[in-house]
């Protein structure tokens, strides 16, 4: 990412007498952050600062740029907007334009959307020539409310190695063994069926009164099912494409339920994948192929599912 010098000089500031730069805060930024998109001082305050610590003003350069990119997109969504208000004036547009500066300046104080850190890392290349030769470290990935997302951690839980996927194998791995008998399959195969499903029992489906449906399968309630049922805005691929809906789900008394229930289901409607052992590919294969789901990478998450640690000790054969 290069940032042509016009844009640097804006703010007066030569940025080849800097040292390596580091990302670092202040009360000095808390200021800057805090104060208005409107403030004329705001970049006289930003030269004393490179006075007495040139490291902070560097990341402080850096998060000017962020919101400058955030300006910029916001007024690109303005204008790509249709305007119906016939009272809508010069004087509407002004002030509307001075809130989506203060807005896009409390979006890009604290840790900001993420490119802040991305500008600052490359002007601490443009000191150092001897770091050109390795590569920027990836940034964190930030939601707009500003917070780095843990994605270390949900990739770790994704592939079964978290406290919270042991707990979840712990509290249903006697009923999801009783099931893989019937179905002549690895108790791991279901366990990995209901992982996926249920996020690890992270995402249950719920009734409109917050009650557990202890539905860790996704299965639908269907014209035949007498039960009690939740509806849940679910995600569909309607050709290849994801949509969302409103479907109704089966909801059951316990977990052993569901387990029971799962068995019979697989049975009846999706034989092609019983008796397939502790084989993942031919399970979810054959899963996906009987129209289990409609997600086409349906197959293969369910198969990576399967590999994870946390189901290793109810893999059989």
């Amino acid at each position: 990412m290069g940032w042509p010098s016009p844009c640097l000089s804006w703010f007066g500031i030569q940025l080849n007498r800097w040292p390596a730069v580091q990302a670092t805060s202040s009360s000095t930024d808390a200021v800057l952050n805090q104060s208005l998109a409107i403030d004329a001082q705001a970049v006289g305050k930003l030269r004393g600062q490179l006075a007495k610590d040139p490291k902070a003003a560097a990341t402080q350069v850096a998060k000017q740029f962020e919101k400058m990119f955030l300006d910029m997109v916001m007024k690109s969504m303005r204008d790509a907007s249709p305007k119906f208000d016939e009272l809508d004036s010069n004087t509407v547009g002004t002030f509307r334009s001075m809130y989506d500066e203060q807005l896009s300046q409390t979006l890009t104080s604290g840790k900001g959307l993420g490119l802040a850190d991305v500008i600052a890392a490359q002007i601490a290349r443009q000191n150092d020539p001897s770091s050109l030769s390795r590569p920027l470290n990836k940034p964190q990935t930030y939601d707009f409310s500003g917070k780095a997302a843990a994605a270390p951690q949900a990739a770790n839980e994704a592939a079964g190695g978290s406290e919270q996927a042991a707990a979840f194998v712990a509290s249903v791995g006697n009923a999801a063994t009783s099931a893989a008998q019937q179905l002549g399959v690895s108790p791991h195969l279901v366990l990995a069926h209901a992982a996926l499903e249920s996020g690890w029992g992270r995402k249950p489906i719920t009734d409109s009164k917050g009650r557990n449906s202890h539905n860790l399968f996704g299965v639908k309630a269907g014209s035949d099912w007498t039960g009690d049922t939740a509806d849940v805005v679910t995600t569909e691929f309607v050709g290849g494409v994801a949509q969302k809906r409103v479907e109704t789900f089966r909801a059951y008394g316990s977990y052993a339920e569901a387990f029971a229930d799962y068995a019979k289901l697989i049975g009846k409607r999706f034989s092609g994948a019983t008796q397939t052992g502790s084989d993942a590919q031919v399970f979810a294969g054959r899963l996906q192929q009987g129209g289990y789901a409609t997600d086409p990478e349906y197959a293969a998450k369910l198969t990576k599912v399967a590999d994870s640690a946390a189901l290793r000790p109810y893999r059989v054969g």
